[in-house]
């Protein structure tokens, strides 16, 4: 990213994205360690009201010290950028681990709980009440250690006041009845969430779910959480037991602080024999009426409860119904309390999305992704929304060069007129690099030095078992990104040579039979002779032993075969020594020798001038050598 907070923070990639800030993994260049950045939106930078909570979170964080809560190291603005640097937790979000494992192990859950019941249990300490909690806000890192995150919507019993909004900005999967209702948020509004929390942890998912935020926020005001001993016989009832009472829907039943939940957690696996808890009421709880518009007002406003009003005697008239009243006081009670609550909370969600959702100072970010800058100005306008003048630009896999691939803030969050949208355009897609391990080296350099790949191939070659001209290997792996506006593009390609040629034993074939085998894997072969106790004509050795071998790449490739001509002797040569040692020296050799006197004069007498065979010739040992001398 080569992005630098404060001329400290060296931006390194982006973590994750919240409803009003976006996380991103740093590097502190001071201390040289890594660390997570948390930087409000540039839409929401120039808000008071985002600001403010931006800044309460810090201060919540910054004021706690606990293992299992993420440490605030710094807190600042640079140029107009507000921003939250925490210590940086490897590992993954409760939620993201239940959602790849499911269901915990009980003994796990069990575990994980006490860490985040420990850590909250500090923050109430302090007097911070989270208000959010959450498996989406619970960090978990690889050695299973779980810390508390994200105290965006905390409430500081000593700091300025918040509107309920906040509560909103929560998932109302974890929403206590109670700020369902438009109450203010206590210790035991954490209380409940946790319960949820804990309750996921062992489901594998969260116990209300619903078509509308209405249906939701109904079942957690009216019904039971569902059993679970009935999806997990095996989960001890006293285990249940703690999310029935820290779930409760009266407060008078739900636990009064963290740390005794953290205590019956501690000992609830030494309690086996327990009976499912349940709360008996002798009268039903009083209805709750909250002024929708209360809701979005200070957390300290006081609830209203409901008075009976004062009946008025109306005298009997005759054959007329029964006024309304006189009806609703045949009613259930617990029915009329049903119906005031769900009537409340419909009252409740409409208010909130008349006076946020549809209002018109605040619109949501459309999406930008896919289309061109030219025509996201377009679209823009109709907000009173403009682009930032500088443009960042990085290569894409999904979009092709011109279109935005990213804008800050991102689709679906807030923003005003006057507000500036930051884009990165596509500056092309990446080449990627295929497979080309098994094709021809033709093939494979075909592909590569094509317009649209533009590579240069370098070619290596190697000895393989695979056919000969066979791609082996490749520098640049499969799925190797290249930028496609580096204009030195190399890729080396390594090709099969094929396998060595090695030489087989050509001795005891005939001299015919062997030259006819080497000639046909492209050698030249000579001949030589020499007597030996084998046939005339079998090949007795070779200049090239048994087993060699020949790389194939070798073109020039020469062998002798030396062959048997038989148990023969040379004849030595015996012209012009005297007649007595000539005859002499070739009896010695195993020759017959037959004299003959020759019947020329001109020689010196006694001397041999010829010899019949001559002298070189291969003759059988015992053959007869004449030999031709002078005589008077």
């Amino acid at each position: 990213m080569n992005k630098v907070i404060a001329e400290r923070y060296e931006l390194i990639d982006l973590l994750g994205q919240g409803g009003m800030a976006d996380v991103y993994l740093a590097k502190d260049t001071i201390l040289n360690r890594t660390i997570a950045i948390k930087i409000l939106r540039t839409s929401l930078a120039k808000d008071p009201v985002y600001i403010a909570r931006f800044q309460r979170e810090a201060s919540a964080a910054a004021a706690l010290s606990h293992k299992n809560i993420v440490e605030i190291y710094d807190v600042g603005e640079d140029n107009n950028q507000y921003y939250i640097v925490m210590e940086y937790v490897p590992g993954t979000t409760l939620k993201d681990l239940i959602l790849r494992r499911g269901a915990l192990h009980v003994m796990e859950a069990i575990d994980i709980m006490k860490q985040v019941l420990s850590g909250t249990a500090r923050a109430h300490q302090m007097g911070i009440i989270h208000r959010d909690l959450k498996p989406q806000n619970i960090l978990v890192t690889d050695s299973g250690v779980a810390k508390i995150a994200d105290f965006g919507i905390a409430s500081i019993s000593t700091g300025s006041h918040f509107t309920q909004t906040d509560v909103i900005m929560g998932s109302l999967h974890y929403l206590a009845p109670e700020l369902a209702r438009g109450e203010k948020a206590t210790v035991q509004s954490d209380i409940y969430a946790l319960g949820i929390v804990f309750y996921e942890l062992l489901r594998g998912q969260v116990p209300f779910n619903g078509e509308s935020p209405v249906n939701i926020a109904l079942k957690h005001m009216q019904e039971d959480l569902p059993s679970l001993l009935e999806f997990n016989p095996t989960i001890p009832q006293s285990v249940e037991n703690i999310i029935i009472k820290a779930t409760a829907k009266n407060l008078n039943d739900r636990y009064r602080n963290v740390v005794d939940m953290l205590n019956d957690l501690k000992t609830c696996l030494s309690r086996t024999d327990e009976k499912k808890l349940v709360f008996v009421h002798d009268e039903p709880d009083p209805t709750i009426v909250v002024s929708p518009r209360k809701i979005f007002e200070n957390d300290d406003e006081e609830v209203v409860k409901e008075e009976p009003e004062p009946e008025t005697v109306v005298k009997e008239q005759p054959k007329k119904k029964k006024s309304i009243i006189e009806k609703l006081k045949k009613v259930n009670p617990k029915v009329l309390l049903g119906a005031a609550a769900a009537f409340i909370v419909i009252v409740f969600i409409a208010v909130y999305f008349m006076l946020f959702a549809g209002n018109t100072q605040a619109n949501v970010m459309p999406d930008l992704l896919g289309m061109t800058q030219e025509k996201a100005e377009k679209l823009l306008e109709d907000y009173g929304v403009t682009i930032d003048k500088t443009v960042y630009t990085e290569l894409s896999d999904e979009y092709e060069e011109g279109e935005i691939i990213e804008t800050d803030p991102k689709s679906g969050s807030s923003i005003k007129e006057g507000d500036v949208v930051k884009i990165t355009v596509s500056k092309g897609k990446y080449i990627v690099i295929g497979n080309y391990v098994g094709m021809s080296q033709d093939e494979a350099t075909e592909e590569l030095e094509s317009d649209e790949m533009g590579f240069t191939v370098n070619i290596k070659k190697e000895i393989s078992s695979e056919k000969a001209g066979t791609v082996i290997d490749q520098s640049l792996k499969k799925g190797y990104k290249q930028d496609p506006t580096e204009e030195d593009r190399t890729i080396t390609l390594t090709i099969s040579k094929g396998s060595y040629t090695v030489l087989d034993n050509y001795v005891g074939m005939t001299f015919d039979e062997a030259k006819q085998k080497l000639e046909a894997i492209g050698f030249t072969v000579s001949k030589s002779e020499q007597s030996s106790d084998k046939e005339s004509g079998i090949v007795i050795s070779q200049s090239l032993a048994s087993g060699y071998k020949i790389d194939p790449d070798e073109k020039d490739r020469h062998i002798t075969l030396t062959v048997s001509i038989g148990n023969n002797v040379e004849v030595p040569n015996v012209v012009g020594k005297k007649v007595e040692d000539a005859q002499a020296y070739l009896e010695s050799a195993g020759f017959v020798v037959n004299p003959e006197a020759g019947d020329k004069k001109e020689g010196e007498q006694g001397i041999v001038y010829q010899q019949t065979p001559a002298a070189g010739s291969s003759v059988k040992k015992g053959a007869t050598i004449t030999i031709y001398y002078y005589d008077e």
